[in-house]
């Protein structure tokens, strides 16, 4: 993609590996080998919630699935569903989201069904993991290793979020004036969707290529708050649904490109399938976060 403009579409909004040494901390989901509608071992599936904003625990790990609907009303009364799934497999519990949404209409998405390790500033409660939030100066890497069994319309991307803040404090009431940054990086963006925003040019990270684009003053779409902040796009050249990658090397380069403070916090860390219409489903057979403190 060598345009200048991205397919941007007000993204999400309410929403989003291990380390080489063992005394990193880490988070870790594991599921078994995907399918169609069975798990690992053969079991069916079952549904455990279609309810939004559903929340999960992961068993065993330290994240937990919500059943993100952030922005329904787009869908203007228009039939659709979108439910968190559970199966067996040969290595336990797998969790997965199956959804069917109207078709894409400019230029927002409908929905981010999500795993996530840490706080959301949009949510408020405990954190899911006692080591983020976390100021990004101290922070030495943030690594995260994912794999996903995904199966949709080209009308989605798979991405990873962090939420930034100003403050390192995992609040029990939400606190969305303190959110400064929307930081992902799409490792999938299969029907290249996008509006305009300004281009930062190409950048290789972690062995990675991708394009740079960001947004100063990104509003909710959902009008959820009249809140704003700086959104920041990193942009895969190509397509992975598993990869091991280091999350600091693209904060070290939006705090060179003075887009993030880093003084600021990262919140937590989502594995996010935001859905800008159609139909599909993914299971997850990992998800692991582990961090090294700066010394």
């Amino acid at each position: 993609m060598r345009n200048q403009t991205l397919i941007v579409l007000l993204l999400v909004t309410a929403t989003a590996a291990s380390v080489a040494c063992s005394s990193a901390p880490t988070s870790a989901v594991s599921g078994g080998t995907g399918g169609n509608g069975t798990g690992g071992n053969g079991a069916l599936e079952e549904t455990v919630s279609c309810v939004p904003w559903q929340r999960e625990p992961v068993v065993g790990t330290n994240a937990v699935a919500i059943n993100n609907t952030w922005n329904e009303q787009w869908a203007d009364g228009a039939t659709h569903t979108q439910c968190l799934l559970s199966r067996e497999s040969s290595a336990g519990k797998q969790l997965g989201f199956r959804w069917e949404w109207p078709e894409y209409k400019p230029y927002s998405s409908y929905a981010a069904p999500e795993l996530l390790v840490g706080w959301k500033p949009w949510d408020g409660g405990s954190s899911t993991w006692t080591e983020l939030p976390r100021r990004i100066s101290e922070l030495e890497s943030l690594v995260v290793d994912f794999d996903v069994d995904l199966v949709a319309d080209d009308t989605h991307n798979l991405n990873l979020t962090m939420w930034i803040s100003a403050t390192d404090a995992a609040t029990q009431e939400k606190n969305i004036p303190d959110i400064r940054n929307e930081v992902m990086v799409w490792f999938s963006n299969p029907a290249g969707l996008g509006g305009g925003i300004e281009y930062d040019g190409a950048v290789t990270l972690d062995g990675l290529d991708f394009e740079v684009w960001h947004l100063e003053n990104q509003p909710d779409a959902s009008a959820g708050t009249t809140h704003t902040w700086t959104m920041v796009i990193y942009i895969l050249d190509g397509t992975r649904h598993r990869e091991q990658f280091d999350l600091r090397h693209v904060l070290d380069d939006t705090i060179a490109k003075g887009l993030v403070d880093p003084e600021h916090a990262v919140d937590g860390v989502e594995l996010v399938t935001e859905i800008f219409g159609g139909r599909g489903e993914i299971w997850y057979n990992r998800f692991d976060v582990a961090l090294m403190p700066s010394r």
